[in-house]
């Protein structure tokens, strides 16, 4: 499961130059790289008209009519620009560039294809937005090659992105041609490796989602991230587009985070893998835009997500219900087998419930308190904090782990009032951590109680497996009520171990088969493969301040794994394993803590 996660989260190889002409090569592709990001390029400076004039000629190269459109800097944007630059003028401007490569017919809405090519002040932008820029490029090379588009490509490179996304703001509310487009694709970069996303979508993408899934073979791409998306404050130049109420997609990569916005961007710290990905992916959905009869109109949001980057499962929000119901049916199959046979008592799922409530509360407060051990927790600064966040992440695994491992085997105790001995130090650990004390105080609460109310013993597996499945099922249906676009991450976990203790329930109700526990692993790989790429994806977004969250992630793992753990036996070994993990989650913490500021830091960030 873990290799398979890790592979899901590494892009693909870089196809070669020789590569067929009607696909995407990242090796032709960074040539233009190389040449964009050899130099910092703000906005009204030399190096950017350099990288216009380039850009011009390329995209005449491509066969496409390239425009500039010149724009005074707003107020915004020049009190940015003054910031790095105490010289500029007043009368500076920033210029976007727009091209249209024709299709067969001009009175089809057209594709617009955006990235921006300004960076911030010192940074060469190797990766932010060089790489969006470049991939905009080789597609456009690519669909020349498949022959002319139904409809008209514009190709929108805007300026002034970095100082409050000044040239979108510019050009899409009046420009005539912003009049012709109907659908966008914007590539943009938090980072110079990983998997590209796509983390944003327009209103009622359910039939766009559809096309997505034909036109993608490895997409990265979930409903939740868009949720997500829409409920932060971050913008980007498709903010402006979407707002205009155009319907399109929005892509990014993550990995590599230290070199978002750094004077070290560089050609060479740029992963080809990335580009190659980022390609596969933007190609794969212009290409099916550009060459359809008709775009897609817009309706319902839709639910969907990547099966561990092959393929999309997409469903109406409705679609939902019967995901949950057919997890009900079948949990309530495994729990009337399991009550029949005399293997579990009926209350015996209220022990798993309460166990998932304890690992949560653990997990939430373990996780608070070694962010604020680790310096993360309070107002660093951000750029750094992003050239530690694998540090970081490495930091959040072991304490998941150490809450895992606790789970199964320190939740029971002989002396009920021993066992909350861990719970307490905990609370006070992460308090002295300066974690909010509401948050701490709610969950050392749950915690007690749940380990207080905690069996001593439990003969079978059962109660605490489908006492699990039931918090998956319960959050489930919280989610499709209050924010259906997320509930798939409970819902089909839920689904999937349903089905496996029924299977189970009804051929050994016994559990003592080799073929049971054997049911039990393959459908924890199916519940894991996608989750831990979404996890780490997840981290590199959220970053380390809000690392508690990934405490979600948690009672889906452990309610997989339930029935494989001897959750009866062995306090000693409990002990000296979560000893051995959260000691190492403390030296990561020291070490970020009390390491320099990382040499990726953009030069105007604050220190």
């Amino acid at each position: 499961m873990a290799w398979l996660g890790w592979r899901a989260a590494t892009p693909p190889a870089m196809m070669p130059a020789t590569a067929p002409l009607t696909g995407f090569s990242a090796a032709r592709a960074m040539a233009d790289v190389r040449a964009i990001g050899e130099r910092p390029h703000p906005v009204a400076t030399a190096d950017n008209e350099r990288v216009h004039a380039y850009l011009a000629d390329r995209l005449r190269a491509l066969g496409v009519a390239t425009q500039e459109r010149h724009y005074l800097i707003d107020p915004k944007g020049y009190a940015v620009l003054r910031g790095w630059n105490p010289e500029i003028s007043p009368s500076a401007e920033l210029v976007d560039l727009i091209g249209v490569l024709p299709g067969r017919d001009h009175t089809l809405p057209a594709l617009a294809l955006m990235a921006h090519t300004d960076t911030v002040w010192g940074s060469p932008g190797a990766a932010d937005d060089t790489l969006g820029v470049v991939a905009i490029l080789e597609t456009l090379r690519a669909i020349e090659a498949k022959g002319q588009p139904a409809r008209d490509i514009v190709v929108v490179l805007t300026d002034g992105e970095e100082i409050g996304l000044s040239g979108a703001r510019a050009f899409w509310p009046s420009d005539p041609i912003a009049a012709h487009v109907g659908v966008v694709i914007n590539l943009e970069s938090r980072g110079a490796g990983g998997r590209a996303t796509m983390f944003e979508t327009g209103a009622g993408n359910a039939a766009m989602i559809a096309l997505f899934a034909q036109g993608v073979a490895h997409p990265v791409a979930d409903s939740m991230a868009v949720l997500a998306y829409r409920l932060m404050p971050n913008d980007t130049d498709f903010t402006v587009s979407r707002e205009k109420g155009l319907p399109g997609f929005n892509f990014a990569m993550l990995g590599r985070p230290q070199y978002y916005h750094s004077p070290r961007a560089t050609v060479d710290r740029v992963d080809p893998r990335t580009l190659q990905d980022l390609g596969d992916q933007a190609l794969g959905i212009a290409s099916a835009l550009a060459f359809a009869p008709g775009l897609p109109t817009a309706g319902r949001d839709a639910v969907f997500f990547d099966v561990a980057g092959h393929g999309l499962v997409h469903y109406a929000i409705g679609t939902g219900w019967l995901v949950l119901i057919a997890a009900a049916l079948a949990w309530a199959a495994a729990y009337w087998r399991a009550t029949r046979a005399g293997k579990m008592r009926p209350a015996a799922p209220a022990g798993g419930l309460g166990a998932m409530l304890w690992l949560l509360a653990h997990g939430v407060v373990a996780l608070a308190a070694f962010n604020g051990l680790s310096g993360s927790g309070g107002h660093p600064n951000y750029y750094d904090r992003l050239a530690k966040l694998s540090a970081l992440e490495w930091q959040a695994a072991l304490v998941a782990l150490a809450a895992m491992t606790a789970v199964f085997l320190l939740r029971r105790w002989p002396r009920r009032l021993l066992g909350l001995v861990p719970t307490l130090l905990l609370a006070l650990f992460a308090w002295a951590q300066s974690v909010p004390h509401a948050l701490v105080l709610g969950m050392a609460l749950v915690a007690l109680l749940t380990g207080w109310l905690a069996p001593t013993r439990e003969e079978t597996p059962w109660g605490g497996w489908l006492g699990a499945i039931l918090l998956l099922l319960v959050v489930a249906v919280a989610l499709q009520i209050k924010a259906p676009l997320a509930a798939w991450i409970f819902g089909w976990p839920a689904l999937v171990l349903a089905l496996a203790a029924m299977l189970v329930a009804w051929s050994d109700a016994a559990f003592v088969r080799p073929t049971s526990f054997a049911i039990v692993a393959v459908a924890a790989a199916i519940v894991g493969v996608p989750l831990l790429p979404l996890a780490h994806l997840t981290f590199l977004g959220i970053g380390g301040p809000l690392a508690p969250a990934l405490a979600a992630f948690l009672p889906i793992l452990a309610a997989a794994f339930w029935p494989l753990a001897r959750i009866e036996r062995g306090h000693r070994l409990a002990l000296g394993a979560i000893a051995l993990l959260l000691l190492g989650a403390t030296a990561i913490a020291i070490h970020v803590r009390h390491a320099p500021l990382a040499p990726t830091v953009p030069p105007y960030s604050d220190k």
